[in-house]
């Protein structure tokens, strides 16, 4: 969103008609504001593709079936902590939601 509203800041100087330095400014916020949504698409793509390849589990504490990443991760539904890991479940005990 940030690099959308950096390109319509930079068409501002274009619309106002402020001249040589608002078509400047227009290929600076222009090109600023693509590289960043750029950016944004890659970084979601990359999230989208680790949500792909998660390890789905049944969560012990409301049944339901949750994605985990890492050694562990919380319930998306109950918030518990979860983990696949022998040595950390005596760390991972389930939290009381208050």
């Amino acid at each position: 969103m940030g690099g959308m509203m950096l390109m319509i800041v930079g068409l501002a100087g274009i619309v106002f008609d402020w001249g040589t330095f608002g078509r400047v400014l227009a290929i600076i916020f222009g090109a600023i504001g693509m590289v960043s949504m750029l950016v944004s698409m890659g970084v979601y793509f990359w999230a989208g593709m680790l949500s792909t390849s998660a390890t789905v589990i049944e969560c012990p504490e409301c049944g339901k079936q949750t994605k985990m990443l890492g050694k562990t991760d919380r319930c998306m539904f109950c918030k518990t902590i979860l983990t696949l890991d022998p040595n950390l479940e005596s760390n991972a005990a389930p939290t009381s939601n208050s």
